[in-house]
């Protein structure tokens, strides 16, 4: 009996010990993970049709400066987080924009959409709402704001706002050129719109000339006779991509090398070049976010050092020297305004708490610091920081031409 109780305790010992083993093998096996949690950001975007060229044009870079910045990413109550930028072709139109917002926010679990640019406001925003599906986008042209049933809606850029900026900019380059205003009929109605220019160029002393065209237009002879019969010497237009190259190029077959301005930043320059011939595309002016040539505006030292790693390491990918700069006061904007909403808030999921802090707060961004208010407006618009600095083409580069940043918006 004696013996049988030794080997039993022997044995319960060795059992023991092999548990004790075992149990110290899960813990080394399972240590706490320290790897940055992904967030998934959604962007639909034109990647084909006629507006592809702005769409593609801001792929590389952004995936480019989203590896910079994931390199350290942001902490979160203790957790380190990082963001996966996923894009869909939104074939800048109502119908792209339902379907590539579906699949962002169903099929990849966007709990994010930032970077929008195009016209597919209304269709992503029906989407996004009803989730909680925080959505970063746009002021201006196609954008019908409800903030009753848009809450989760954040205008991070303030595209209207900056082309009124940019026009004024270029009137303080050419004082005293009567300039061509060139607008498609959309959301807006033209008293909206002659509102806007009576605020904001009749202070500004400005002589101009107004046009609108309805969408669809494929001939601006029309408007390119007036402007030259109304004695307008540039032409500033609030239109896309593929309109702006049929305007440059039909003006210059019309013999009349004017400069002419575009809503937005210049897509690549070659791309430029091709679609509207080399010398047709001399005096094309547009947006330009490069934040290291800006004169009035600060950016914080770190982002402008980011922005410009990004474009040597695409200079060197592509054998030469890359000059495309309007993806800087886009997406990298939009997510630095995220994510110190996020690191503010305390969350990353809470997207209540999340807008009640974007709702009137202060952001450090790659295009300036933006402060967000404005409810009667739009709800959380930009109106401080944004540069609104424009470039214009001379020979094969788009140089830093003027600048003149957004104070305020009512």
């Amino acid at each position: 009996m004696k013996k049988r109780y030794e080997i039993l305790t022997v044995l319960l010992g060795a059992l023991t010990v092999i548990g004790l083993s075992v149990t110290g093998c899960g813990q080394e096996a399972a240590p706490v993970s320290t790897a940055p949690i992904t967030i998934k950001v959604g962007l639909p975007t034109p990647l084909s049709d006629p507006d592809a060229p702005w769409g593609q044009s801001n792929v590389e870079p952004y995936q480019a400066w989203i590896e910079l910045f994931n390199e350290d990413g942001f902490e979160v109550n203790g957790k380190t987080y990082n963001f996966e930028l996923i894009m869909v072709d939104d074939h800048n139109s109502p119908e792209g924009g339902e379907a590539a917002a579906r699949q962002l926010v169903y099929d990849e679990g966007c709990r994010f959409i930032a970077g929008h640019w195009s016209w597919s406001y209304d269709a992503v925003s029906a989407i996004t709402n009803p989730g909680k599906v925080i959505f970063v986008t746009r002021t201006g042209g196609g954008i019908n704001y409800d903030a009753e049933t848009q809450p989760y809606n954040v205008f991070g850029s303030p595209s209207k706002e900056a082309w009124v900026a940019d026009v004024l900019a270029a009137h303080e380059k050419f004082p005293g050129v009567k300039i061509g205003l060139l607008e498609p009929t959309s959301g807006l109605t033209s008293s909206d719109i002659a509102a806007i220019n009576e605020r904001s160029f009749d202070p500004a002393g400005m002589d101009y000339q107004w046009e609108a065209f309805p969408g669809g237009t494929t001939d601006f002879t029309p408007y390119i006779t007036s402007f030259a019969e109304g004695g307008c010497g540039l032409v500033y237009s609030d239109m896309g991509f593929s309109d702006t190259v049929r305007f440059v190029t039909q003006r210059w077959q019309a013999g009349y090398h004017w400069p002419v301005g575009q809503a937005g930043g210049l897509a690549d320059i070659d791309i430029c070049i091709e679609a509207c011939g080399y010398e047709a595309a001399q005096g094309l002016i547009g947006s330009y976010f490069g934040n290291w040539d800006f004169k009035e505006t600060a950016v914080n030292p770190e982002y402008v050092a980011m922005c410009r790693e990004v474009m040597e390491i695409l200079s060197e990918r592509h054998g030469q020297e890359y000059t495309y700069t309007d993806w800087i006061g886009w997406l990298p904007s939009h997510l630095l305004l995220l994510s110190q909403a996020m690191q503010q808030a305390g969350t990353v999921d809470d997207a209540d708490a999340i807008m009640e802090v974007i709702r009137g707060g202060t952001f450090d961004t790659t295009a300036g610091t933006f402060k967000m208010s404005g409810e009667e407006t739009y709800g959380s618009p930009v109106v401080f920081g944004c540069p609104c600095a424009i470039c214009i083409i001379d020979g094969d580069q788009a140089v830093y031409f003027s600048e003149h940043p957004v104070t305020s918006v009512p």
